[in-house]
Parts: C-alpha cells; structure tokens; sequence
C-alpha cells in the first residue's frame, strides 16, 4: 500500500509564500511529526508534500491512503484535494485545527476525522485501517508527556523556509483568550526533559525555535528544562506572555541558555480591547517597562498585534507604528481579528450575525471577515494595510535594528532578515486579487 501526507496550503494566498518568505517561514513540523507516528511495515511507500512550496499531483501516483492536515484558511484547498483524491480511489483522512473545530463539514469531504492531537489517534487509526475496519472519527486528547514522537525531519523539504530547526516542549497553553484556537487542539502537557534534550542534541542545530504557545507557561518545568539546555550552547527563541518580563530569575537563566528572542502577544495598546478578548495580562501602561527589562537581557523581542476589537477606534490603530517605535520593539507583525470556528469568538459573532462570510478562504488574518464596530470592513482592511507599510519603512526598520540587543551580535543578520521578509510580506496584494476581498 502507498501513503501520501500533505501539509496543504491555502492556494489563494500570497502572503508567506513569497520570494521573501525564507527569511521569516519557519519550518512546520507537522508532517514530519505525522510521518513518525505511522506504524512501521504498513506501507510500502510513504510521500510527504509540503504545498508551502511544492504542487499537488493528483495521478503521479495511486494512493491507497492521503491524510491532510489543514488550518481553516486551506480547508477549502483540503477539501478540493479530498474530492479528487476520492474520485480516483484513495481513502482520505482530514486532521489539524479546522477538522478538529467542525469533523462533520469536513466528513462531507473524507472518509475519517482525526481531532485534536495524533499522538494517539493516528497510531490507532492505522492499524484500524490496515485491518478493514476503520472509524470515521477518532478522538483522543489523554497524550501522556512519553507519547510524543521525534519528527522525522529528513523526509520533509525546507524549500522556501529558514534554515532554523524548530521544535516543541510543551504544545499546548492555559490560557483561554476568545480568539485562539490552541486550545481546540492541544491540552497542554510537558514533554520529559531528557527527550527534549535528546531531539536538541540530534538536530545538530546552533539556533533553535520552540513553538510552544507559552515556553514558560509551566515556570518550574521551564527552568528545569532551561538550565538542561545551558551546557548545549545554544541559541533559541519562543513565545512567551508579557509577565516574562516581569521575572527577573527566569529572564537571566533563559538568557544563559541560549534565549535571544521571544514572541510576545500584546495584541492590543487598549486595555478594554484587552479585557473583551479574555487576555491574562491587561496592563498596557506597563508594556514599555516590560520591554525594556527583557531587553536589559539583552533578549530581543517580536510583538504581535490584533487589529479589530470592539473597542478599537480608527485614530488608535494608526498611531500604532509610532507607538511600537516608542515601545522598543525588535520586529512587529499584525494580523486582522479573525474568528476560528472552535474559539469563543467565533461563537459570539455566529451567533450575533456578525460574519460576513463562511469562505474558510478568507480567514487568512488578511482580511476582515467580520462587521467590525467603529469602522467598515474596508476601512479596516485598508487600516491594516497602511498599519503594515508604515511599520516597515525603512526609516523604522532601521531604527529597530539600531536599539535591537541584538545589534552587535552576528545573529542580528536574523533580524535584518525578518524586518526585510515582512516589509515584503505581500498583504497589498490582497487589494490587487479580487479572490481575496470579502464583498
């Protein structure tokens, strides 16, 4: 039997698929995770495809079995390839965060679900598979810290993406803000420290980035963790929530493990945007003073911004690009609120009419899919983009990389990457493909 994994991207997309997006496209490791968890001897053969930068040929090959892990803005793509590899015999299975959000509009597209994590389910559905007797959702979120897999990372491309190995510790997040849909997904569970340090040790990587939603979320299992890490040599980013900023023991033992970047999610210079999206940390007047003690660390620092809450006004969100000049920020990045089906907010704007649209194409964080309240979906398509090309003109790109920490090692060439990746991220060519506009 033939097995095909495809990691599927969103075909109408431009942003992040791009000349540029090998300066800020980590590498997925979602099918490589997925490849490690197949039974041996099942297969005979076993493809992997990354449409992030390589195309879907539905009669290269038969395939016994195609499994497609999608996000909810490549369902629609997910799903096209589904009909097609169905039509010439395939068995499909649909997994990730949209099929785990709604199985049964996915279900009228393939023959099995798989919800939540694969750690368990995938393993099972094969050897239901393999024995003709497979279900047609699986379920199963009790993954155990010893249950997780080392991705098999030699069988996937990293063609268009940085050349940094990525990992995670811990997937999932405590958090509960009403637009994330990490929780939908993952509970969160700590791998054994010794088998993080292992998968360290083999990828034979200096520069390492961890996407666990929260690195330090667990702080004691963090800094047990961290200190492994320090006689490795490493150098290492993550995400991390503003508090981190606030504690002075855990800023100086991830800097001596090798930590000179961290994610933050600051999503709003509005408090009561803040408060109506259930974020933990809501004081935005403490922002700068968190940034500077971070950098003190001499840790660089990417804040993520949410434009669209119900509490925003139009002169607020132009002001950002001098706002997070005043911040200190390292690198920026923004997205459009956008509501994914499984989160609090979507249920809140389903239920009050508020969607425009249910073409899982657009939920691309590109473009506004909701009716805002202080302004247009338009004008805040519009305010998002000029949001972006003010932040990165290249008088502010220059001024980030000359206050950045990171300005007087040789790793601020990353930086200078990731600011020229995203002042060419493409978000303007929403405007100029008609695809893209929600009308």
């Amino acid at each position: 039997m033939n097995l095909l994994l495809i990691h599927v991207w969103n075909e109408n997309e431009i942003a992040y698929r791009g000349k540029f997006s090998s300066f800020f496209s980590y590498p997925s490791i979602t099918l490589a995770t997925v490849y490690a968890l197949i039974p041996q001897g099942v297969f005979d053969e076993i493809d992997v495809l990354d449409e992030h930068s390589q195309r879907v040929n539905y009669d290269k090959k038969h395939y016994d079995l195609v499994m497609l892990s999608s996000e909810t803005s490549s369902s629609g793509s997910a799903y096209k390839h589904a009909d097609a590899f169905r039509a010439r015999g395939s068995y499909v299975v649909c997994g990730g965060y949209h099929a785990t959000a709604l199985p049964e509009e996915a279900l009228e597209h393939c023959d099995t679900v798989i919800k939540g994590p694969g750690e368990l389910s995938i393993p099972e559905f094969i050897r239901d598979f393999a024995a003709g007797k497979p279900q047609r959702i699986y379920s199963n979120y009790n993954v155990k810290p010893t249950d997780f897999v080392t991705p098999a990372r030699e069988k996937v491309t990293l063609h268009g993406k940085l050349k940094i190995s990525t990992m995670i510790a811990n997937p999932g997040c405590n958090n509960a803000c009403k637009y994330c849909s990490m929780r939908t997904m993952w509970k969160s569970v700590c791998r054994p420290i010794e088998d993080v340090i292992k998968e360290i040790k083999h990828l034979k990587s200096k520069l390492v980035i961890f996407y666990d939603p929260n690195f330090f979320a667990n702080r004691e299992y963090a800094i047990e963790l961290m200190k492994a890490m320090t006689p490795l040599k490493i150098l290492w980013a993550s995400n991390a929530t503003a508090d981190f900023g606030y504690d002075e023991e855990l800023m100086d033992i991830a800097y001596k493990s090798g930590c000179r970047g961290v994610l933050l999610g600051l999503e709003s210079l509005n408090e009561q945007s803040l408060y109506g999206a259930a974020k933990r940390f809501r004081n935005v007047d403490k922002y700068k003073e968190i940034i500077a003690n971070i950098h003190k660390h001499n840790i660089a620092i990417n804040g993520c911004f949410v434009l669209g809450f119900d509490n925003d006004t139009e002169e607020e969100l132009l002001r950002l690009p001098a706002q997070i000049d005043d911040l200190g920020l390292d690198l920026c990045r923004f997205a459009i609120l956008t509501p994914y089906p499984g989160t609090m907010q979507f249920k809140e704007y389903d239920d009050a009419g508020r969607l425009l649209t249910k073409d899982w194409s657009k939920y691309t964080q590109h473009v506004t899919v909701f009716n805002p309240k202080n302004f247009t979906p338009d004008r805040l398509n519009e305010i998002y983009r000029i949001v972006w090309r003010e932040a990165y003109s290249w008088k502010r790109v220059f001024h980030r990389l000359h206050i950045s920490p990171w300005r007087k090692h040789w790793y601020g060439i990353i930086l200078l990457g990731a600011n020229i990746g995203f002042k060419y991220l493409g978000i303007d060519e929403g405007r100029k493909n008609k695809s893209q506009m929600v009308k």
